[in-house]
């Protein structure tokens, strides 16, 4: 970005720097223009938005100091390089193994989602369900989902079944023949050819002959 000494966008850069955070109306009286403008002056400079206090907050990416998990919390503000509230959760939840409750997910955002998604119904890239008193995120893919819904819920090792032998065998021979494929692909590639098999079923037996495949 190139700026003329003394302009209004040097001005607003140096106040960036120093107070590190700014609301539109900040912005907007220092460039002395419209909030429209101000606002493509953001975007222009590819600005970042604040994730809470009602997203009124702006910094600029070479000020912000993320943590490992890409946020940074300034003066009770909270940004995230992974964009806005809904992406930084669609983020976190699909890259975790067993999804996230709301408990887990305020320990990491720094505020509880709740507030913060409380506008929205419906997220795309995740599905939430009620288990107890908390609300708990998945991805919505589904093979993600179930890898992580079996994560959070391991089955009790006495209620899963093996399968017979006739459906043990066709499973090992279907694993000789794909030996890269997972245990929810798998499943589904037998059902597909008329196999009432389950994943747990599958995954008992793979532990039963100490076949470590996810």
């Amino acid at each position: 970005m190139q700026l003329h000494p003394g302009s209004s966008e040097e001005t607003v850069i140096s106040t960036f720097r120093e107070k590190k955070i700014l609301t539109i109306d900040e912005l907007s009286h220092l460039l002395r223009c419209s909030t429209v403008t101000a606002r493509r002056r953001l975007k222009r400079w590819r600005a970042l938005t604040s994730y809470n206090q009602n997203n009124r907050y702006y910094t600029l990416a070479s000020i912000a100091q993320f943590n490992k998990a890409g946020l940074w919390h300034y003066r009770g503000v909270f940004f995230s390089k992974h964009g806005t509230c809904k992406q930084t959760v669609v983020h976190f939840v699909n890259i975790s193994k067993q999804g996230m409750s709301n408990t887990e997910l305020a320990e990491v955002l720094g505020e509880n989602p709740n507030s913060l998604l409380a506008h929205f119904e419906e997220i795309p890239g995740i599905t939430k369900e009620r288990h107890g008193r908390d609300i708990v995120y998945f991805s919505s893919d589904e093979q993600v989902y179930r890898q992580q819904k079996r994560n959070r819920f391991p089955p009790e090792p006495s209620a899963v079944k093996l399968p017979p032998d006739a459906e043990a065998i066709i499973i090992l021979v279907e694993l000789i023949h794909h030996p890269q494929i997972s245990i929810d692909e798998l499943a589904a590639q037998l059902q597909r050819k008329g196999h009432a098999v389950e994943v747990d079923s599958i995954a008992a037996l793979f532990r039963q002959h100490r076949i470590k495949k996810n």
